[in-house]
């Protein structure tokens, strides 16, 4: 009886095996249209699987959970779509609430692997690689990496509302974005809430602490206006006074520019990003860090992504009211590198 038993609940458990395989979109796309919906190729998507699968696979039948790979495809899609649960689930045939158990979980692992995939150069070889390709750009020197911050709308948060509420008027959290010339993040943090300026997240980050104490030498990031001035941290003369302060000002435009870029690609191919995401802070910061992540595979491997064109550069972008006063250092630095580079 027990055989019988067993026979019977193997036989049932087929028809959901094949469905299961029915619902994964890996198993009937084609290769551009899994680009187009989950933004990665299938290679990649492999790879994330494999990254994911010892922490969310889940082996009892009671659960009926869902497979590794079905999770990540949906998890995928939000970021991708941005759309609601609930039609993403209708998509890949799962309940609302498997949407959000997997987009939970998927950016939970996800976020644990970040500094695997988002990494500053330290070593001579990668800084020289750096340099070499912002210098490609406008012929300025030295540039170790672009600098901004941008603001990720969010759902209304139910504890300390008021301190989320950005410059623009919505509840947001605001993101530092540090990029190579390729569109490539360097490193960003994502915990502070959108009242909060950029100088300030500028100060408390490890790669200002890292430049400060030494760590990171011999090469400069590029900021906006409303970052201080330091040797390490140049920004554009508020009143240029002779053609090469003009000439500096246009290379450093031309140069910083790539974070502008990078965020607007990055919006525009996480689309979950650009309209704003309908979960908490906690869990928004582990999506914003997964799809940074999937960011930086999908730009090292070149992957097309049809939103994305030369007009979509992130629209919110402007320059705050400066919050922290220039340094004597930061001012003579600015000016080495403008008599040596700009000054012919």
């Amino acid at each position: 009886m027990a055989l019988i038993l067993m026979l019977f609940q193997e036989n049932r458990d087929v028809p959901r095996r094949l469905f299961g395989d029915r619902q994964n979109s890996l198993d009937f796309l084609s290769d551009q249209a899994i680009v187009n919906d989950y933004r990665l190729d299938r290679e990649s998507i492999f790879e994330i699987c494999n990254l994911l699968q010892n922490d969310i696979s889940r082996i009892t039948r009671r659960s009926r959970a869902l497979p590794v790979s079905l999770q990540t495809m949906v998890a995928l899609r939000y970021y991708a779509s941005g759309s609601y649960m609930s039609v993403i689930g209708d998509a890949h045939g799962v309940s609302k609430m498997a949407v959000s158990r997997a987009v939970r979980d998927v950016s939970l692992i996800l976020s644990r692997h970040a500094r695997t995939y988002i990494k500053f150069p330290l070593t001579d070889q990668e800084q020289v690689k750096v340099k070499q390709d912002f210098f490609r750009i406008r012929g300025f020197p030295n540039v170790l990496g672009a600098v901004d911050g941008s603001l990720i709308p969010i759902h209304t948060p139910s504890v300390e509302e008021h301190l989320y509420v950005c410059r623009k008027g919505f509840h947001a959290l605001n993101i530092q974005g540090i990029c190579d010339a390729n569109y490539q993040f360097l490193n960003v943090v994502a915990k502070w809430p959108g009242c909060t300026h950029d100088s300030h997240i500028w100060n408390n980050s490890g790669v200002c602490n890292a430049f400060e104490t030494g760590q990171i030498h011999n090469g400069y990031l590029l900021g906006d206006s409303g970052y201080g001035l330091r040797p390490w941290l140049l920004t554009p003369k508020l009143a240029p006074a002779s053609p090469a302060d003009r000439r500096y000002n246009v290379a450093h435009r031309a140069t910083r520019c790539v974070i502008e870029r990078t965020f607007g690609i990055w919006k525009m191919r996480f689309r979950c990003l650009f309209k704003g995401l309908t979960l908490s802070p906690e869990r928004s910061t582990r999506v914003i860090m997964s799809t940074a992540l999937l960011h930086n595979i999908c730009m090292k491997k070149q992957l097309p992504c049809e939103d994305v064109s030369d007009e979509n550069d992130d629209p919110e972008e402007d320059i705050q009211d400066q919050y922290q006063p220039d340094s004597q250092s930061g001012i003579q630095a600015r000016e080495n590198v403008i008599a040596t580079t700009f000054g012919q």
